[in-house]
C-alpha cells in the first residue's frame, strides 16, 4: 500500500538535491538548447528564447552530436542488437536461432513503427544527454497493441539510485489539462478536476506527481499488483487517485558521465560551459568591434553641431581657416582578425568535446587506405567506448527488456522452443543482448589492427619461409575483419554453405580427373581388344 506521507517526504528531498542542478541546466539551456529553457522559468508558447545567444555554433554542435550518437549506436537503417543465450551450443540449435531472430525482428518492427514515434523522441533524449548529461524516455504499451515512446523534459524528472548505483526510483512532476486528466483517470479523476471539466474549462492545467519505484511488498506469483516488481503512484494535492504496477521501470533514465558523488549526469555542454560562455562573449565583442570598424565614430570640434554621414552629403563649416578638418574618424585600433582567430580556436575545442572529430575524420580523408581506415576506427572506438558502454547499460539494455516485457504481455512473442524454456527456468538474467552498432564495431577494431600489423610484420619472413602463415585460421580472420568493417551477415556464407561448396568442388575435381583419363583408358581398351583379336586369329598348336 502506497504511503503518501513517505512519497511527499521523498519528493521534498529529491527537490533539494536537484536545486543546484536547475541553475546549471538553466545556464546551459540559454546558450546551447534554448527550446529546453524551462528550468524554473515559465515561457509562453512561441516565445523567442535565443535572445542571449550571439553564436549558434554550440547549438549546431549539439545537434550533430545527437545525430552522430544515433548513427553510431542506434542506426535505424540496420539491426544494432541481437538476442543471444550466451551459450554457443544452445545458440547453434536451429529452433533457438529461429526464435531469437524472430523475437529480435518483432522488437525492431514495433520500436520503429510510425505509431510508436521512437525515432523523434529518442533524438530529444540524445540532445538532452549532450546538453545536460541526463535524459529520460518513457516507454509504454499502446492501447490496441504495440509500443509508444515519449521524451520527458529533464525539468520534470527527479531520480534516485539504489545501492548498486542504478536508477531505480523516478518521480515526475508534470501538468495535465482537465481534458487530459479525465481521459487518463476516468472515474478516478479528482472531484476538483471533474468540476472544471463539467464547467467547460477543459484547458485549465493541474499539477500531478507520478512516482515509480521498486515495490516493497513485491510477492512474485501474486495475480494482483503485488506480483509486479515496480509500483506507480499518482499524487494530486495530497490525494492518490491511482496506483498501478509495472513489470519494469517505464522511465528509462540514462546519463552520459556521472561523478561518484552525484546522481545526475554531466554532458559535453556542462563540461565546456566556460568555453561556450566565453565564445558567446567573444562573438558579441567581435560583432561590436566589426560594427565599429564599418560604422566609424567621429571626433568633432565644438563648433560643428551637425555632421551628415550620408554618401554625397555636404557638410559646410567642418574646415577651419587653414583648411584642416574639424571632424575626423576615430580609429579604435580593434583587431577583428584576432577575435575571429580566438573564436575559431574555441569553436574547435567545443566541436571536439561534442565528438566532432569522430565524425569529421573520415570526411577529411576520403582517399585513405583500408589499413588507415582501420587504424582510425580503432582510435574512434577507444575514444567513444565509455559513452557507448554507459548508453548500453543505462538506456539500450533496460529499454529492450522493457519493450520485450510489454510485447510479451500483449501476446506478441513467438512460441518459445522447449529447450530454450527449460534453459531459461534455470537462469536468473534471461536472454543476453549483443550489440552490433558502428561504434561497437569500432571498439573491436583493435583485433583487426592486430591482425593486419601481424601480417605486415611477417611479410619479410614469409619470403624466406612461405609456410609461416599456415598457423593462422584465415577463414576466422576473414570473419573478424568483415565484422569490424560492418559487412552484413547476409553477405557471408554459412559454414554449411562452405562445406557444400567444398564437397561440390571435390566432386568436380574427381570428375575432371576421370574425364582427363578417359581418352587414355579408351586407347588402352582399344589396344587390348586388338591384341585379343590377333591372339584369336593365330592357329592353336596341336
Amino acid at each position: 500500500m502506497a504511503d503518501l506521507d513517505l512519497i511527499l517526504e521523498q519528493q521534498e528531498q529529491m527537490e533539494t538535491v536537484r536545486g543546484n542542478w536547475e541553475h546549471l541546466w538553466q545556464r546551459v539551456a540559454e546558450l546551447v538548447l534554448p527550446r529546453a529553457d524551462d528550468f524554473g522559468t515559465k515561457h509562453s508558447p512561441g516565445d523567442a528564447r535565443n535572445h542571449r545567444q550571439y553564436d549558434a555554433f554550440p547549438m549546431q554542435a549539439l545537434d550533430k552530436f545527437a545525430a552522430g550518437i544515433e548513427a553510431g549506436t542506434m542506426p535505424k537503417t540496420t539491426y544494432w542488437h541481437q538476442l543471444t543465450t550466451g551459450d554457443e551450443d544452445l545458440d547453434a540449435n536451429l529452433d533457438v536461432q529461429r526464435y531469437l531472430q524472430e523475437l529480435n525482428s518483432i522488437l525492431w518492427k514495433n520500436r520503429y513503427s510510425p505509431r510508436g514515434n521512437f525515432a523523434s523522441q529518442a533524438h530529444e533524449v540524445r540532445t538532452s544527454l549532450g546538453a545536460f548529461g541526463t535524459g529520460c524516455l518513457l516507454v509504454e504499451g499502446r492501447q490496441g497493441g504495440g509500443l509508444k515512446y515519449k521524451a520527458i523534459h529533464l525539468g520534470e524528472i527527479f531520480i534516485s539510485e539504489n545501492d548498486e548505483g542504478l536508477i531505480d526510483q523516478v518521480h515526475r512532476k508534470f501538468e495535465l489539462t482537465a481534458r487530459q486528466a479525465v481521459k487518463i483517470f476516468g472515474k478516478d479523476t479528482p472531484e476538483k478536476i471533474i468540476d472544471k471539466y463539467n464547467s467547460g474549462k477543459l484547458s485549465e492545467k493541474f499539477e500531478f506527481l507520478h512516482c515509480v519505484a521498486p515495490r516493497e511488498d513485491y510477492a512474485p506469483g501474486m495475480l494482483d499488483q503485488r506480483g509486479l516488481p515496480f509500483e506507480g503512484v499518482y499524487v494530486f494535492e495530497k490525494q492518490i487517485p491511482r496506483t498501478e504496477g509495472f513489470r519494469s521501470q517505464p522511465y528509462i533514465t540514462s546519463r552520459l558521465a556521472v561523478s561518484t558523488r552525484e546522481v545526475y549526469g554531466r554532458g559535453p555542454a556542462i563540461q565546456l560551459l566556460p568555453d561556450i560562455s566565453m565564445l558567446n562573449e567573444m562573438r558579441r565583442t567581435t560583432i561590436e568591434a566589426a560594427n565599429m570598424a564599418v560604422d566609424v565614430p567621429t571626433l568633432q570640434h565644438d563648433d560643428v553641431s551637425e555632421f551628415d554621414l550620408v554618401p554625397g552629403a555636404r557638410n559646410p563649416g567642418t574646415l577651419d581657416d587653414n583648411g584642416r578638418p574639424l571632424v575626423m574618424p576615430w580609429q579604435s585600433g580593434a583587431r577583428v582578425d584576432i577575435g575571429m582567430e580566438m573564436i575559431a580556436d574555441t569553436r574547435a575545442q567545443i566541436d571536439d568535446a561534442f565528438l566532432g572529430i569522430y565524425f569529421r575524420v573520415l570526411l577529411e580523408n576520403p582517399n585513405m587506405t583500408a589499413t588507415q581506415a582501420m587504424l582510425i576506427a580503432q582510435q574512434q572506438g577507444q575514444m567513444t567506448a565509455p559513452v557507448v558502454s554507459r548508453l548500453q547499460s543505462e538506456w539500450a539494455d533496460p529499454m529492450i527488456r522493457r519493450e520485450s516485457s510489454i510485447l510479451h504481455a500483449q501476446g506478441k512473442h513467438p512460441e518459445m522452443p522447449p529447450v530454450l524454456m527449460e534453459w531459461l527456468q534455470e537462469q536468473d538474467d534471461g536472454l543476453a543482448i549483443r550489440y552490433e552498432s558502428p561504434m561497437v564495431r569500432a571498439a573491436k577494431a583493435e583485433e583487426s589492427v592486430g591482425i593486419l600489423r601481424t601480417f605486415e610484420t611477417l611479410a619479410p619472413l614469409a619470403q624466406v619461409d612461405p609456410t609461416i602463415y599456415s598457423q593462422f585460421n584465415t577463414r576466422e580472420i576473414a570473419k573478424i575483419v568483415a565484422e569490424v568493417n560492418g559487412v552484413p551477415a547476409r553477405a557471408l556464407k554459412s559454414e554449411e554453405q562452405i562445406e557444400e561448396e567444398q564437397m561440390q568442388q571435390q566432386a568436380e575435381a574427381q570428375m575432371a580427373q576421370v574425364l582427363e583419363a578417359a581418352p587414355v583408358a579408351a586407347d588402352t581398351a582399344k589396344t587390348l581388344t586388338e591384341i585379343q583379336k590377333m591372339a584369336e586369329a593365330v592357329p592353336q598348336a596341336g
